[in-house]
């Protein structure tokens, strides 16, 4: 990646970043849609990666964004391609941690639903993990009040083992008030990879 491209990046993306918190504090709404925490990974991706982007030109990131596909930004160190979404939230639970919302069972384990009662079978976990694809869960409720930023970083293979068992525990076998498989990524689900510096990706 090239110096001045590098700059660009690192430029305009503190300066969105900066625009975003001051308007967000004063309007008091989320009206970001995961916009903020997508950019907060970015912006850490290119400190702490500054000098591995900047070693070799054919070293690159690239932001999706809010795209249909599977991951948000991807990141090119050498030989290696790291692919990354970002799932952010402003949501805490009443011991004032961080939750995430709308996390779909379906991405981590087969759900079937009977369409008559709305009964759920949840069976084998997802059998397909792409080792150099990661979950960064960014708390943007902290960076809103004091700029500071929450990190955890989760392979695919550990999402697709943890959120599948807990959906299994809390939802085989029971009947939901709609087809939704979505459910909460708890602070406690992921607490033990916390990663404030985004190194988490072996």
């Amino acid at each position: 990646m090239k110096i001045l491209q590098f700059k660009k990046w690192e430029k305009l993306t503190n300066k969105i970043l900066k625009e975003c918190w001051e308007f967000r504090n004063l309007c008091g709404k989320p009206f970001d849609r995961g916009f903020i925490g997508e950019l907060l990974v970015l912006s850490q991706l290119l400190r702490e990666y500054k000098k591995d982007l900047c070693s070799n030109e054919d070293n690159y990131v690239i932001y999706n964004g809010s795209s249909n596909k599977k991951w948000d930004i991807e990141l090119k160190l050498d030989n290696k391609i790291i692919q990354i979404n970002a799932k952010a939230t402003s949501q805490l639970d009443k011991g004032g941690k961080p939750r995430w919302v709308r996390q779909s069972a379906k991405t981590f384990c087969d759900v079937c639903i009977n369409p008559k009662n709305l009964k759920q079978k949840v069976s084998s976990l997802k059998t397909k993990a792409d080792c150099n694809f990661y979950y960064v869960y960014v708390d943007v409720a902290t960076w809103l009040k004091n700029h500071k930023v929450d990190f955890f970083t989760v392979s695919e293979k550990e999402a697709i083992s943890i959120f599948g068992k807990k959906y299994y525990k809390i939802c085989n076998g029971k009947i939901r008030k709609t087809k939704s498989t979505d459910f909460w990524v708890e602070y406690g689900d992921i607490k033990k990879f916390e990663d404030m510096r985004l190194r988490g990706f072996n």
